[in-house]
Formats: structure tokens, sequence, C-alpha cells
């Protein structure tokens, strides 16, 4: 029962993920085009930056990908509720200690309220790293993809054929590829 539990949080939170790096990135890729001359090509790119800092905070257990992009960029990364990074103890870098698996479930479930945040703090590390985007020019791409998202009322596969049609990206394809790499890769590395 207990595993099942952790199976369903963890598939809830992967589900979560996923939607949100699909409307993101597409948000990202018709930001990028549209206001800023970017194309496919760079727009690729970008992602992928972004997609490394995503795994370089996934190797460091006592950081969070929002608490990273602020020391980087200096750039806090809200959850819509107006609950900073710093409040929230799995995301602060503040040791748990052993969790009890009621402890587990919750702080998963809590994860859940910070996936879009992650997503756009890894999209702001990407445009500071790739391109040298100091704090303005960040908050500028930010606002854009928030626009793009609203005139798509986040619907995730109308920004997604969006991206296809005007830049030419395949962001969903882009994503399980990229996931599919990471997956195999980490594999190949247990067995060797």
């Amino acid at each position: 029962m207990r595993r099942q539990a952790h199976i369903k949080a963890y598939r809830k939170l992967e589900k979560e993920g996923d939607k949100w790096s699909v409307i993101l990135y597409s948000g990202l890729a018709l930001a990028m085009y549209r206001h800023h001359g970017m194309k496919k090509t760079a727009v690729t790119r970008l992602v992928d930056v972004t997609w490394d800092a995503w795994k370089e905070c996934a190797e460091d257990h006592d950081s969070s990908i929002i608490k990273m992009c602020e020391e980087i960029t200096g750039i806090e990364v809200q959850n819509g509720s107006g609950t900073s990074w710093r409040d929230v103890p799995y995301l602060s870098g503040e040791k748990l200690g052993d969790m009890t698996e009621e402890q587990w479930l919750y702080m998963r479930q809590q994860q859940i309220k910070w996936v879009r945040p992650g997503i756009m703090a890894c999209i702001m590390i990407g445009l500071y790293r790739k391109y040298g985007y100091g704090y303005e020019r960040c908050m500028r791409v930010y606002q854009q993809i928030q626009a793009i998202e609203d005139e798509y009322k986040g619907n995730q596969k109308k920004i997604c054929k969006a991206a296809l049609e005007e830049v030419g990206v395949d962001i969903d394809d882009m994503i399980h590829r990229r996931r599919r790499d990471d997956e195999l890769q980490k594999t190949s590395n247990d067995e060797g």
C-alpha cells in the first residue's frame, strides 16, 4: 500500500512536470522567436542549457533550482501564491533528516506547487548562462512567456502546436527525447 502511494505521488509530480515543461518551453520558443528573433537552432540550444541546469541542480540534494536561480540571476521565482522558496524547507536546502512515510508523501504533494516555478527558474538560468541576460532582460522574457501562456489559456496542445508551426520546434518531442537520452545515459553509467 505504501509503495503504491509513493509511485502515485511520483507519477503525479512527473505528469505535472511534463505538462508545465511543454507549456513553458513552448512559450519560451515563441517568446524568443517573436520578440528576440531567435530561430529554431538557437531555441533548441537554449532549451538544452536549461535542461542541463535542471540536471545540475538534481545532483545537489542540498539545493533547489529556484534557490539556484536567485543565487545566479538575482530573480526570485515564486509559486503564484506569493510564497518564497525560503519558507519551504525542501526548497531552501534546510536539512530535513529522516522523514516518515507520511512526511515524504506530504512533501511530494507540496512539490507540485513548485513545478512551474522550477521550470521558469531553469529558463532564467539558461538565458543568463547562454546569452548573458541580466535581471531586466530575464524578467522581460519571463513576462513574455506568461503573456503567451495566457494567449493560449495554458492549453498544452495549442501552445505546443504554435511553437511547431511558428518556430519549427516540437517541444513535446524534444522533452521526451531528452528524458529518454538521460535515462539511457543513467542506465549505462549504472552498468559501467
